[in-house]
């Protein structure tokens, strides 16, 4: 589409599904999504690419990557623009409306984009992958669904998993999942257009209780994220340890120690 006609069918968009909401994506030349200002998503994409070549290497190439609850695309049109082979998934039409026309404009054939649930993941519908992006939709579930869903995002998971969560600093509430304990507290959801979709509270957890999880469905380490900075974080960590940060799970056999045998953890 020529800049006259990419315009017009934005407007079009816009009209029909309402304007985008975070995702803010150069079409052409001075037109963007959400206009020539940034959205402040722009700064958490940079964090989440340098994980991805921290983590990988840079060339993106030969990586399949998950990107759960994609919103309007924005991560998963990044990493099929450096190369990837990616896969989005979003509960809501009018999102997925706005990310396939961004993949149309840039004429991207290497991402495609599913309706459905994330309570869905499994292997066996949709594959496995290097990569999987949960970016702010894990604390939108509530228990047991958040623990299941853990599970399914390691099964399909060979490498790596990017979390950007917010993580509860009380341990209000107890809960109890295949043998394990687990603490943290429930939220209300309100159900916007960022919100929840099918639960009325979701759950968040402490960060113990995370970094346990994780490790309990197979993940063998994780990381925290810090730089590159996202401004929002700073200033919340600069209060107090943030309630919402990056983490970084990664797939990997648990190491033995072969000098002692009294760290069985």
């Amino acid at each position: 589409m020529d800049i006259q006609a990419t315009e017009e069918r934005l407007k079009a968009i816009v009209e029909e599904f309402g304007p985008w909401t975070n995702h803010n994506v150069r079409l052409a030349p001075n037109l963007y999504t959400m206009g020539a200002s940034p959205s402040g998503a722009e700064v958490k994409l940079k964090r989440f690419l340098q994980i991805v070549s921290d983590f990988c290497g840079d060339d993106f190439s030969n990586l399949r990557v998950l990107d759960l609850a994609c919103l309007e695309g924005l991560y998963g049109l990044e990493l099929a623009m450096q190369g990837a082979q990616v896969v989005g998934i979003e509960g809501r039409e009018s999102n997925l409306a706005k990310a396939r026309f961004v993949r149309e404009t840039l004429g991207l054939e290497n991402i495609e984009f599913h309706c459905d649930d994330v309570r869905n993941l499994s292997r066996e519908k949709y594959g496995s992958f290097d990569i999987v992006l949960c970016i702010g939709i894990f604390y939108h579930l509530d228990a047991p669904d958040l623990f299941r869903f853990a599970e399914n995002i390691a099964e399909v998971c060979s490498r790596l998993a990017i979390f950007d969560t917010h993580v509860s600093q009380t341990a209000d509430r107890t809960y109890e999942y295949r043998g394990r304990t687990y603490q943290g507290r429930s939220y209300t959801e309100d159900h916007t257009a960022w919100g929840s979709i099918g639960n009325e509270e979701s759950t968040w957890l402490t960060r113990p209780s995370l970094y346990g999880l994780l490790n309990d469905v197979g993940f063998a380490s994780v990381y925290e994220c810090h730089l590159p900075v996202v401004p929002k974080y700073v200033e919340l960590r600069s209060r107090k340890q943030a309630d919402r940060s990056t983490f970084i799970a990664v797939k990997n056999r648990s190491i033995s120690l072969k000098t002692t045998d009294l760290a069985d953890v």
